[in-house]
């Protein structure tokens, strides 16, 4: 794994949020749930998609969990959705897999960040699903951006 650190800008997702753990079933069922209600979000950016999260309690292993889209401003709230502002931020970013998405995150966090100048800053990660993205197709490459600061 080889990250590269990139400034980020700030930036606005609506989508739906739950309260869950990392491995949880509830995810893929906020991705369904979410993806027939996309067309819903007003000011919507093309180009992919967002998984956005942010832990609550690292011990018990409890997070925030959002499946969204990238807004280029905040209109009517459609029901049951929220907005998250994501903070323009130091990334480390790297590509994965959907079937590579755990593993990439523990090669991160157990590997590659104890290694590196960088430790994790404040605020929340998130995965991006490009527009070439295809769930169906394993081999089909997202993004992992996790907010980073030197050591």
């Amino acid at each position: 794994m080889n990250p590269q650190i990139v400034e980020k800008q700030a930036f606005t997702a609506v989508g739906m949020r739950i309260r869950t753990n990392p491995k949880s079933n509830e995810i893929s069922e906020l991705w369904t749930k979410q993806g027939q209600r996309l067309d819903e979000v007003p000011n919507a950016v093309p180009g992919g998609t967002y998984g956005i999260m942010d832990i609550v309690d690292m011990d018990a292993g409890i997070m925030d969990y959002m499946a969204a889209v990238g807004i280029t401003e905040v209109g009517d709230m459609p029901d049951g959705m929220c907005q998250w502002d994501i903070p323009s931020a130091t990334y480390a970013v790297f590509e994965a897999t959907l079937p590579t998405l755990g593993n990439s995150f523990d090669t991160f966090y157990q590997e590659w960040l104890p290694n590196s100048d960088y430790e994790r800053a404040a605020g929340p990660e998130f995965e991006h699903y490009g527009p070439t993205f295809n769930p169906h197709e394993p081999d089909s490459k997202l993004s992992v951006s996790i907010p980073v600061k030197n050591r």
